[in-house]
């Protein structure tokens, strides 16, 4: 990867603002599940959100 590979990202991380550089938006979230395959949309949306595995399962935290 070269660094003019790099570039878009970092201007979109500097758009972003208050967010983490990770953490995605509502709007591109759904822009993602609509190009997923209609059957997996389900666990694919909840794997993005971070509540579920890619396989289907909950995410269930151990910490009480």
């Amino acid at each position: 990867m070269s660094d003019h590979d790099a570039q878009p990202v970092e201007s979109v991380a500097a758009k972003t603002g208050d967010r983490a550089p990770d953490e995605l938006t509502e709007r591109e979230i759904q822009e993602l599940v609509a190009r997923c395959p209609e059957q997996q949309r389900w666990a694919f949306e909840g794997w993005l959100r971070g509540v579920r595995q890619l396989d289907g399962d909950p995410i269930v935290s151990l910490s009480p």
